[in-house]
C-alpha cells in the first residue's frame, strides 16, 4: 500500500462498494471529441489525462491495510474539522494547512522529518475539503481560522506554529491575527493574500503574476463567481474532476516532470479523496469567502515566507509591509506545492523557522 493510500484510508475508510463504483466510472469514461490539432500549448491534452485515468483504476486495486496517522473529526454539529496527528520528539507542535486543489495529503513527504523537530505534527483539512464539512450559512476565512484554533485547543495545544500553502497561507495568517497569544509563528509557501505581489513595487513576482492571470487565470473567475455550475460537472465525472486538477498542476508547474513534481501517488489519492467526499464544489467555495476580520496584518506574529520558482508570486515588499517578516527564503527551483515538489528545501526552511520562533516555547 502506498504512503498516500495509507493516509487516505486513515481519513476515509471507504467501502469496497464505493471503490468499485469509482473504478467502474473510470472504465466507462466518455472521452470528448476534440480537434485533431490544438495551438493552445498550455491547455490540458487528452494524451496527458488518459494515462492518469487508466493508472487511477489500477491504483484503486491496492489491497486494504490499516491507515496511517491518528485521525479525528473535532467539533460539534456542522462546525467540525478533520485532523491527522503524528507525535514528534520536538518542543513545539506545528499545524500544516493545504490549499486548493490539494489536501492534507500534500504533506505526506514531510511528516516523518518534521516529527524530529515538532512535538506533534498536525495535518488539517480546511472546511469544505475532504471530511471537514463546510457549515451552512455565512462563513469566512476568520471562521475557518477560529475553528482550527479550537481544534488545536481540543488536542491540548496552548501554543503552536502554523504553516500554510496557497489558501492555507490565508487561513494561517488569519490565525496569527486572531490568536496572536497562541500562534508562535506563521510560515507560508505559495502565499496569497497578504503575501502576493500587488504592483506596488517593481518586482519580478508582479510581472509573473500578470502573465499568469492572462494565460491561466480564467479558473479564478469561474470558481469565485460560478462554482456551483462547475460543481455539477465535477461531481458526476471522476475523469472530469481529475482533469480540472491536472490542469492547475500543469498551469502552475508543468515544467516539473510528467507528474508535475507531485508524484502519481499523491495525484490519484487526492483525486480519490475529492471524489469519495463529493467536495469538488464546497472546496471551490473558498475562492469567494470574505476575510471576516480587520485585515491589518498578522498582528505581532513572526512570519516566514518561502518562495519557489514556479507558480509562486509572493513579494518581499508586500510580505514585509503586511506582516512581521522575520525570515525570507527564496529558491530558484520548485513549484506551487513545495512540500511535494521540493521537500528538502521546504523542510530546511520550515526547520529553520521552527528553531527561530519556537526556541522559547
Amino acid at each position: 500500500m502506498t504512503a498516500c493510500y495509507q493516509l487516505l484510508v486513515g481519513a476515509l475508510p471507504a467501502s469496497g462498494q464505493e471503490m468499485g463504483s469509482l473504478r467502474r466510472r473510470l472504465r466507462e469514461t466518455r472521452w470528448p471529441v476534440l480537434p485533431d490539432s490544438d495551438d493552445r500549448a498550455h491547455d490540458l491534452m487528452l494524451s496527458t489525462l488518459r494515462p492518469f485515468v487508466e493508472e487511477w483504476d489500477r491504483w484503486l486495486a491496492q489491497p486494504p491495510r490499516p491507515g496511517a496517522g491518528e485521525h479525528a473529526v473535532l467539533g460539534n454539529g456542522a462546525r467540525r474539522v478533520h485532523v491527522a496527528r503524528f507525535a514528534g520528539a520536538g518542543r513545539v507542535p506545528i499545524l500544516l494547512l493545504h490549499g486548493w486543489p490539494t489536501s492534507f495529503l500534500a504533506f505526506h513527504r514531510v511528516i516523518e522529518p518534521l516529527r524530529a523537530v515538532a512535538s506533534e505534527v498536525v495535518l488539517a483539512s480546511l472546511p469544505g475539503f475532504g471530511t471537514s464539512p463546510l457549515p451552512s450559512g455565512p462563513w469566512s476565512i476568520a471562521d475557518s481560522a477560529r475553528l482550527l484554533a479550537e481544534a488545536m485547543s481540543a488536542m491540548g495545544h496552548r501554543s503552536f506554529i502554523v504553516h500554510g500553502q496557497d489558501w492555507g497561507s490565508v487561513v494561517a495568517r488569519a490565525m496569527g491575527a486572531l490568536e496572536p497569544d497562541r500562534v508562535l509563528g506563521v510560515h507560508v509557501s505559495a502565499g496569497l493574500r497578504g503575501f502576493m505581489a500587488d504592483g506596488s513595487a517593481a518586482e519580478p513576482a508582479w510581472t509573473r503574476l500578470r502573465e499568469f492571470v492572462v494565460e491561466g487565470g480564467g479558473y479564478l473567475q469561474l470558481q469565485s463567481r460560478r462554482p456551483r455550475s462547475l460543481a455539477f460537472a465535477l461531481s458526476d465525472s471522476p475523469a472530469g474532476q481529475l482533469a480540472w486538477q491536472l490542469d492547475k498542476y500543469q498551469l502552475w508547474q508543468g515544467e516539473l516532470h510528467d507528474d508535475f513534481g507531485l508524484g502519481t501517488d499523491f495525484i490519484l489519492a487526492n483525486a480519490t479523496l475529492y471524489w469519495l467526499t463529493g467536495t469538488g464544489g464546497t472546496s471551490m467555495h473558498i475562492y469567494s469567502l470574505p476575510t471576516g476580520y480587520p485585515d491589518t496584518g498578522s498582528a505581532n506574529v513572526p512570519t516566514g515566507v518561502s518562495v519557489f520558482r514556479h507558480g509562486d508570486f509572493a513579494s518581499r515588499a508586500v510580505s514585509s509591509r503586511e506582516n512581521e517578516l522575520v525570515a525570507w527564503y527564496e529558491h530558484d527551483t520548485g513549484g506551487h506545492v513545495a512540500s511535494l515538489d521540493s521537500p528538502s528545501e521546504f523542510l530546511s526552511d520550515l526547520t529553520h523557522f521552527i528553531d527561530l520562533v519556537g526556541a522559547n516555547a
